[in-house]
């Protein structure tokens, strides 16, 4: 890039976040060096639903969710579970998630949701010109459907958040969703319209293809897991990695779900969690939905890509270590089978992610309160793909010292 390179800073993670960041801070231009033990979009960023929702406003935790909670548990095929042996390390967080669908703190966390995500399609907008990347996103709108006549639109509360966000959203009966989405079963009998949101036809080769522009733009984008920091006169100074220590000026930690890994080793602790996602891929599904659509029965997308149809949802809380459980995954198949009578399967594949979330669902765009060479953007829940690029926008002003875009202070790292 043509903007002189006054300071150099140092991404650790190459998912949609850290290299929204990356681009974000070039553009600002600094000097750009990406860290992360896998290649660009390898780990939650590549298997995502692809939704990119400008009308995201309602947290997942809402106060129904203290008795929703036991349902979803007893519930095989429901969206949430958790796998026993872990409960007691788990326990706490879900103690905090359950706190935070209080009425007076999801109205705050739901302003929080709407300053970030309001726009997404905005600040994407440079980064995919500049990557020529254009095709990759389309802004197509939305469904959300129910095989329950009413109710689509939520409770009292629900519709409160969205109108005081601004979002529009247009209640569709039977006839019209079957209209507008011919492909969905005849079972489904209400839906919600969501005209200003839209997706990714390919969130993993999205990032890599943004990750091709931190390259061009000069940037370097190195297989490297870090293992930890060299302090030098009370400040850190290098990152230790499995290829030896680099030396920092600026650190921008964007390491997803083992981002709360790295801040302990700088002196400050999150309730960072890992809510495990699963996905099906149908590369031949027999069957072209026109819109993605999120399936509010069962909390889980389908989403039409380039390459096949994706099915993805559901929580697991497992942690970081264990194995898959791909019967999470066949539970999202089978109910795609009923929104989608006649599937073909032929070729179909299961994948599992983790995804990096806080207890009230918002993520942490600060600067680190011990280092001010440190900045944290990490921990965006159900939500990455939608808060990566207004997220790397902010994390570029707070570097270069720029007023930023929205009030950070619901991000702040110093609420836990």
């Amino acid at each position: 890039m043509s903007t002189p390179h006054t300071t150099h800073v140092t991404v650790i993670g190459a998912g949609v976040v850290g290299i929204a960041c990356a681009l974000y801070l070039q553009r600002a231009g600094c000097r750009v060096t990406v860290l992360d033990k896998s290649g660009p979009g390898e780990g939650c960023s590549f298997g995502n639903a692809g939704l990119i929702s400008p009308g995201a406003c309602v947290p997942f935790s809402m106060p129904e969710m203290l008795w929703k909670v036991p349902q979803y548990l007893m519930d095989p095929l429901g969206p949430l579970a958790i796998r026993w042996a872990y409960l007691p390390r788990a326990l706490p967080w879900l103690l905090r998630f359950l706190a935070a669908g209080r009425p007076n703190r999801v109205r705050a966390v739901s302003r929080a949701m709407a300053a970030l995500h309001s726009r997404a399609f905005e600040a994407y907008s440079p980064l995919l010109k500049e990557a020529g990347a254009e095709d990759l996103v389309r802004h197509s709108g939305q469904l959300y459907v129910s095989k329950e006549a009413h109710g689509i639109e939520g409770g009292t509360l629900v519709q409160g958040l969205r109108e005081a966000a601004g979002v529009k959203a247009e209640v569709l009966d039977a006839d019209e969703l079957h209209q507008l989405e011919p492909a969905l079963s005849p079972l489904y009998r209400s839906a919600l319209f969501f005209p200003e949101n839209g997706y990714s036809l390919n969130s993993f080769r999205l990032v890599q293809v943004l990750a091709e522009q931190v390259v061009r733009n000069g940037g370097d984008i190195l297989r490297r897991t870090v293992s930890g920091f060299r302090f030098a006169g009370g400040r850190p100074s290098a990152v230790a990695t499995d290829a030896g220590d680099l030396p920092i000026d600026r650190v921008v930690i964007a390491a997803g779900a083992w981002s709360h890994r790295l801040l302990a080793m700088l002196g400050t602790s999150v309730p960072l969690e890992a809510e495990r996602g699963y996905h099906v891929m149908l590369p031949d599904p027999g069957v072209r939905p026109r819109l993605p659509v999120s399936n509010r029965d069962h909390s889980f997308a389908a989403t039409p890509m380039e390459n096949g149809l994706r099915f993805a949802g559901t929580v697991e809380i497992a942690g970081l270590e264990a194995p898959p459980d791909f019967r999470r995954a066949r539970i999202l198949l089978r109910h795609g089978q009923e929104m989608y009578p006649g599937l073909r399967t032929a070729g179909m594949t299961e994948w599992m992610g983790l995804r990096p979330s806080l207890p009230d669902g918002l993520p942490v765009i600060d600067v680190s309160p011990k280092f001010p060479s440190i900045y944290f953007a990490f921990g965006h829940s159900h939500y990455g793909l939608m808060g990566a690029a207004m997220t790397g926008k902010l994390i570029a002003e707070l570097v270069m010292g720029a007023p930023p875009s929205i009030d950070l202070a619901p991000y702040s790292v110093r609420r836990f």
